[in-house]
């Protein structure tokens, strides 16, 4: 009995809360006409595209007995009207009724504040990705038939917040004669094609994707006085593996149509011609996007005005391409030339080698020879006569003729550059045609030279018959050897590139296993310390800087120490590192382990009667073995490692370092610009990896092997030389809440390092 009064007070004080008076329904409950409404065919129910301030008013009020995720025919065919459910007639209308009150029953009154509070929130300004949590819930339609909206409410859901609002704030606003506005996606509703047809909206959204790697959504979204505006919202790889979400606002036709057409002729450009044109895109200063050509930023109107810029700077390579073309054909003709003339020289050698090969054979062919070839030798040599050889002609190069014009478009930048990629390909044709004619010139060299030193070498032995005679009598033959030079090929290693996302799993594995397995207690133990906020102690004494920070630091240790643990005596800990009893699993890497985690205060042994003497002899202690350590772990493969600041760094101390570019980019807060160091280490240089076995003590060997909790390591700075090999920068948006945005930059230096030479 309890419970049913106990739910009838809930209820009255729901509907007491609502405004809302069963025995005296108001009469726009009441006057419900019915609504025409033709959902279009082929639409995604499931995307909202459309979002809209409506007059909340104007929304009439439909229930339906089924879920959010049946089909809209289905929904609106069991449509009824709310006073049905309200104010039972009938027995279908008792069902309804109760349907009603348990819906009633099951929402929560701050569901319905938080909903209020949000739509305040979207009042002074739209969400940054336009979509808002839970907007879903907002089934609400358009019936350009009726030219009337309306909800439908789908009572075999669990989330009525809602619907109980909207039922609220529309007796508020009929009844106080005011009119309120609410944000919501319009279900159902095709794109306006107020500023771009819907067939260019989907190009946008194809263009986009190739620029930022990720495909966007596009939205038309109306303002509180109904002004449309295109907003695009998606995300782009920033740098590495950092990505970040991007709205652009097209708040005109004008911008809209411009936009486009940019889009279009870059996309364009850079599909067709990829190897002369690479657009950049990066995160604009107003959190949309902006885009990069050889290192410059472009937009529409640059871009119409430098296509005749580049358009004329084709003409030049093809003038300077025609220049070429005459100078390679004009070296290949003289190649030819040079090649003929080898080869009847060296056909001559070859004859009266393969003669002396032959006659050496016999008695009477050897004195045949020497005889024959005494007598050549004193004939008067014959002059040379000029031979004409075949003349290369100049290489045909497909050079359209093209119309002079004031003024350039896409079109003939299409034209110009295609002519040039043909005969860039004449060009490279004929620059290997002369290469190889080149090497086999060469080898017709070496040939000549072989056969001449072997006619030179029979010509020795011809002073006399006899010596002749004993010359080819000998069982070793001369060898001619063949023109072949050897090239010399240096094979190159082929080493794997670091990726992040696909590699920094194994390389933590792989750390943590070996660190496991090397370190002793007291080495993890050194590293843990430098993994906290202890690093700046090591460094202070590593340096040999001020002592008041130990002091300082000291004391507030020992306030930590109060509030975190519970001493049975004054310096007296009975646990010990031990945190929780074996029993207690704790997951990590989605693993079970029984492992505890470490603790600075009881890692140091830290006491209410530490002395800064006694707190300073125990950090040098753990320097000490920390650079031990340090001196012996090695990097397991090439990778980057990166330091976020908003200051330069200084090449001294320990630092620490992430491998995950985004990890250090989130350890400075409240900066909209920083700077990121990004150090390109090599295999075996000196590293700490702060794997899991560094942060538990792993007595029960149940941890799971890697470097689940973050990617941070140690360096020694003073170790390294650096060397700067590039800057560049990028921008992030980086969410403060679902309405608001800060935009970051971040300036990317790149440094290669080697070790320092010991003095």
């Amino acid at each position: 009995m309890s419970n049913q009064i106990e739910d009838e007070e809930n209820l009255k004080s729901k509907l007491e809360y609502l405004n809302l008076d069963l025995n005296n329904i108001p009469n726009w409950i009441k006057d419900y006409s019915n609504i025409d409404y033709r959902p279009q065919k082929n639409y995604d129910e499931n995307t909202y595209k459309i979002y809209k301030y409506i007059p909340i008013s104007k929304i009439e009020i439909l229930l339906t007995p089924t879920n959010r995720l049946n089909s809209i025919k289905e929904k609106f065919s069991k449509a009824a009207p709310l006073y049905s459910y309200i104010n039972p007639k009938d027995e279908s209308d008792i069902i309804r009724h109760t349907t009603f009150l348990r819906m009633l029953k099951s929402v929560k009154i701050e569901e319905i504040e938080e909903i209020e509070e949000q739509q305040k929130a979207f009042n002074k300004t739209t969400p940054f990705k336009v979509k808002f949590f839970e907007n879903y819930l907002w089934q609400i339609y358009y019936s350009d038939i009726d030219n009337k909206y309306f909800m439908l409410v789908t009572t075999e859901d669990i989330e009525y917040g809602s619907f109980f609002y909207l039922l609220k704030k529309k007796n508020e606003c009929i009844e106080k004669k005011k009119e309120e506005l609410i944000y919501v996606p319009i279900c159902y509703e095709q794109y306006s094609e107020e500023y771009l047809k819907a067939s260019e909206i989907k190009d946008l959204e194809k263009y986009l994707w190739l620029f930022a790697k990720d495909w966007p959504i596009v939205y038309e979204v109306r303002d509180r006085k109904n002004i449309l505006s295109i907003q695009i919202v998606g995300t782009i790889d920033c740098f590495e593996n950092i990505k970040s979400d991007y709205r652009i606002k097209l708040s005109n036709k004008e911008d809209a149509i411009k936009f486009y057409k940019f889009l279009k002729a870059i996309f364009i450009l850079q599909t067709e011609l990829p190897h002369h044109f690479q657009f950049d895109a990066k995160i604009s200063k107003t959190e949309g996007l902006e885009f990069e050509y050889k290192g410059k930023k472009i937009s529409y109107e640059e871009l119409a005005t430098n296509i005749n810029d580049i358009y004329e700077e084709a003409q030049k390579q093809i003038e300077n391409l025609k220049v070429e073309n005459e100078e390679l054909s004009k070296q290949l003709n003289e190649l030819q030339s040079k090649k003929q003339e080898q080869e009847r020289e060296y056909l001559q050698k070859e004859r009266q080698i393969a003669t002396y090969l032959e006659c050496r054979k016999t008695f009477l062919g050897r004195v045949k020879y020497f005889i024959l070839n005494k007598r050549s030798k004193k004939r008067p040599k014959e002059e040379k006569k000029d031979i004409i050889t075949e003349i290369v002609r100049n290489a045909k190069l497909p050079i359209k003729e093209m119309v002079e014009k004031k003024v350039y478009n896409i079109e003939d930048i299409l034209e110009i550059y295609k002519n040039l990629d043909e005969i860039l390909v004449i060009i490279r044709n004929l620059k290997l045609d002369v290469q190889a004619l080149n090497n086999k010139v060469e080898s017709m060299e070496l040939k000549i030279k072989n056969a001449t030193l072997y006619l030179d070498e029979i010509d020795s032995h011809e002073k006399n018959i006899f010596e002749f005679w004993k010359f080819t009598n000998k069982d070793e033959n001369l060898m001619l050897n063949q023109g072949v030079q050897e090239e010399t090929v240096t094979n190159k290693k082929i080493e794997k590139t670091f990726k992040y996302e696909d590699d920094f799993e194994d390389l933590g594995k792989q750390a943590d296993k070996d660190q496991e397995r090397y370190l002793t207690k007291e080495q993890k133990d050194a590293m843990f310390i430098a993994s906290t906020e202890l690093l700046d102690i090591l460094n202070n004494i590593k340096l040999k800087k001020d002592t008041d920070i130990i002091n300082e630091r000291l004391t507030d240790l020992k306030k930590e120490l109060e509030e975190d643990r519970i001493l049975l005596e004054e310096n007296t800990d009975i646990f010990g590192n031990l945190e929780d009893d074996t029993t207690k699993a704790k997951i990590l890497a989605g693993k079970k382990h029984r492992e505890n985690k470490k603790n600075k205060l009881q890692t140091i042994n830290m006491s209410k009667e530490t002395t800064p003497e006694e707190f300073k002899e125990k950090m040098t202690s753990e320097l000490k073995t920390l650079e031990e350590v340090l001196e012996n772990s090695k990097a397991k493969t090439d990778h980057p490692v990166y330091i976020a600041t908003t200051k330069k760094i200084e090449a001294v101390g320990f630092q620490t370092v992430y491998i995950n570019p985004e990890e250090a980019i989130h350890t400075i807060e409240d900066e909209t610009q920083m700077n990121l160091y990004k150090i390109n280490l090599k295999k075996d240089m000196p590293i700490l990896y702060f794997s899991n076995c560094i942060y538990y003590d792993n007595i029960h060997k149940t941890l799971p092997e890697g470097m689940n909790l973050g990617s941070k390591c140690l360096i020694d700075l003073a170790n390294y030389e650096f060397e700067q090999i590039d800057k560049n920068y990028f921008r992030i948006n980086e969410e403060i809440d679902e309405k608001n945005v800060i935009t970051k930059r971040i300036t990317v230096y790149t440094y290669n390092v080697k070790i320092k030479k010991e003095n």
